[in-house]
């Protein structure tokens, strides 16, 4: 598996992932069938969330080694500490949580047309 693009505003993804925008969330469904839940690390670096894998088997006097790392950017909204992760049935599922953007209230001025005065207003 090769190193995945930036999801955010290029939107490009690898045959092997998906991303699902939620009320609420994004997900991130990543097919990782060829490791397990304790051959796997998903680290938050920034606003990107960084998934590892790695596993070595030994047949004989030959040993196997696979690695696995997928980058992805996250996009604006996302909260970076509402990141979660769930392995089902090799599957790697990213859930990434949308900040509510911030409201406030703007006081809106009478104002007067340049070159004009005031009449009762």
């Amino acid at each position: 598996m090769s190193a995945m693009p930036t999801i955010g505003p290029s939107r490009q993804l690898p045959p092997h992932a998906s991303v699902h925008g939620e009320p609420g969330e994004y997900l991130i469904e990543l097919d990782v069938s060829d490791f397990v839940v304790g051959e796997l690390t998903v680290e938050v670096v920034g606003s990107s969330v960084v998934v590892r894998g790695r596993k070595s088997e030994e047949d004989g006097p030959f040993s196997l080694s696979e690695r696995l790392e997928e980058s992805m950017r996250l996009p604006d909204d996302v909260d970076p500490d509402g990141v979660t992760a769930v392995y089902r049935h090799g599957t790697l599922e990213l859930r990434a949580r949308r900040r509510k953007p911030p409201r406030r209230r703007i006081p809106v001025e009478r104002g007067f047309l340049v070159g004009s005065t005031p009449s009762g207003c």
